[in-house]
């Protein structure tokens, strides 16, 4: 691999460092100098350049990618190819992945777990809506920020989802410990297929253990197949059955008994979240049955042939019990059992208390998922998931996002500071450039910082801008050339210190108009403007021999003199 390092892809993004690598392409860390921010460049591997297959898959990520946009997954800002380079230029993130984390930690709580495997879920439900199936999802790919919000990252091998997407290779795609059963097979798969390895992930934060493991991959992807799941629950008894069900379900090797979208999965979630001790699913002997009028009736007329008429009373009794019992079960199902549809009201850009009234006011639940730094007011919401206008059901959680208002730094000192060096401390700090103006300055050097508003110290809001002023160095100033013309020596002197000039060479000729001493001839007209400190030569009259010695000794020593002591 050639080194990239320095280069400059599309006119504007400069590779820094290498950050990742993958099967397919190397990751690197660049900014962006047009918008003046960092980002990651994924840039397909040289041993991919040249096998149109690979280019084709690289080029159908990056467009498949780019039309997603939502805040659980991560952005795609640019796609290029440029000297036989291919890349895509996405949102750099600055946190860790589930992966990491789960080794770090060991195991996962199941409230951390469900919170997780939600915002996946989010982040899935948009992709699937707009026909796009990851076919990748692992805990690799799954990026947690600083702000705990979670990213799912690298569509490495997804590709837009229809009727005919059947596995044309004999390749299995995706990561074998994370395979669906139907993934395994080499068959035809479609978003059931990320719930299936969402539920690995989510298996795994709860187990600290991956479900299938073997010595090879093949040998991983047959267990995937074949193997029974070992509940969760029974390696870990503190995981609630809501949540081991949530497992299960995702888990179920017949895609029809799994998932069958993830909304049914995020519901699932929800409910979990509120009732973690409780049954998500029952089995169908314990389902509520529904005894036609037909069939009571044919009964009764059956015992009628076989008992005696003298026994209609009991008869009539029963049957007034058994439709009491069934009007009074019909009423406490419809009234308490049934659970109403209701659609997530509008409350983002409303304060907490205010959304959490509407939300009640529908009977739906508020939960604040995260408080994160946002530009907007402290207490504004500023997301909500299930998103709204989705239709859910009566007393579901709404998670939502609060604003803590916009963070606050303290200035820094930028006085004596060069451009480039000013420009750096003040994004580091989370603050912005403002206007740059120049100005002369006989204290501080050219180039460097002369001030800056608002002063150092001052506390403000994060990304507020900051201007300076850069030193031009002292103003030089314009004086106008005096006439040195018929003047002694001294007062030639004199004359150019009083306008701040210096004495430069001293020469010697001979002129019979002007007396012996005189100056006869100065090398910068009179009356001309020249900058202080500029050097003036002259040239004395020298008629008097006998004054040579005297004369040439005074040249000397003025000839070995410096301007300044001039």
């Amino acid at each position: 691999m050639i080194n990239l390092l320095g280069k400059i892809l599309g006119g504007r993004y400069i590779i820094l460092e290498k950050i990742g690598e993958g099967g397919m392409a190397l990751v690197y860390k660049a900014r962006c100098q047009l918008l003046n921010r960092y980002v990651a460049i994924k840039i397909l591997k040289p041993e991919f350049t040249s096998d149109e297959e690979f280019i084709k898959k690289f080029k159908r990520e990056s467009l498949s990618a780019a039309s997603l946009s939502h805040p659980n997954i991560v952005s795609i800002y640019d796609v290029g190819e440029e000297d036989g380079i291919y890349y895509i230029v996405m949102e750099l993130i600055q946190g860790k992945t589930l992966k990491e984390h789960i080794k770090e930690n060991g195991k996962i709580d199941y409230r951390e777990t469900l919170k997780i495997i939600n915002q996946v879920a989010l982040a899935l439900e948009h992709a699937h809506k707009n026909g796009i199936v990851h076919r990748d999802i692992k805990s690799h790919n799954i990026l947690i920020t600083e702000d705990k919000i979670v990213k799912v990252a690298d569509f490495g091998i997804a590709r837009a989802s229809s009727s005919s997407t059947i596995t044309s290779t004999d390749k299995i795609l995706g990561s074998v410990h994370y395979l669906s059963p139907e993934q395994a097979r080499g068959g035809y798969t479609d978003h059931r297929t990320d719930i299936y390895s969402l539920g690995v992930v989510m298996y795994e934060m709860l187990t600290g253990k991956l479900p299938y493991d073997a010595e090879s991959p093949i040998s991983i992807a047959l267990k995937h197949i074949q193997e029974n799941l070992v509940n969760p629950s029974e390696i870990d008894n503190n995981i609630p059955v809501a949540v081991n069900d949530i497992v299960l379900k995702s888990m179920e090797k017949n895609v029809a008994k799994r998932y069958q979208n993830i909304k049914e999965m995020l519901n699932d979630i929800a409910k979990a979240t509120e009732y973690p001790n409780i049954s998500l699913f029952r089995d169908e002997e314990d389902a509520t049955k529904i005894i036609g009028v037909k069939d009571i009736n044919n009964a009764l007329n059956e015992n009628k042939r076989k008992k005696k008429k003298s026994r209609w009373i009991p008869i009539i009794a029963t049957i007034l019990m058994i439709l009491i019992t069934a009007g009074f079960l019909v009423y406490v199902y419809n009234k308490y059992l049934v659970v109403k549809d209701v659609k997530v009201p509008s409350i983002v850009g409303l304060n907490e208390d205010e959304a959490r009234k509407i939300l009640e006011s529908n009977k739906l639940l508020m939960e604040v998922a995260n408080r994160v730094s946002d530009k907007r007011p402290a207490g504004e919401v500023i997301k909500v998931y299930p998103e709204e206008n989705t239709n859910v059901k009566q007393n579901s959680i709404v998670k939502v996002i609060i604003s803590t208002g916009p963070k606050e730094v303290k200035v820094p000192d930028l006085t004596n500071l060069d451009f480039i060096s000013a420009e750096s401390l003040i994004k580091r700090n989370g603050l912005k450039l403002g206007t740059v103006d120049r100005k002369n300055s006989d204290k501080i050097p050219k180039d460097l910082i002369i001030s800056q508003n608002p002063d150092k110290g001052t506390t403000v809001q994060e990304g507020t801008e900051i201007s300076i002023v850069i030193s031009d160095g002292p103003e030089l100033k314009l004086v106008t050339v005096p006439s040195l013309l018929g003047k002694t020596l001294d007062e030639a002197k004199k004359e150019l210190k009083r306008c701040n000039l210096s004495l430069g060479t001293i020469s010697y000729s001979i002129d019979n108009n002007y007396a012996d001493g005189l100056v006869i001839d100065q090398d910068v007209a009179p009356n001309v403007q020249v900058k202080e400190k500029t050097i003036i030569n002259i040239t004395i009259n020298k008629i008097d021999s006998s004054s040579d010695n005297q004369d040439n000794q005074n040249n000397q020593d003025t000839q070995n003199s410096t301007p300044n002591q001039q």
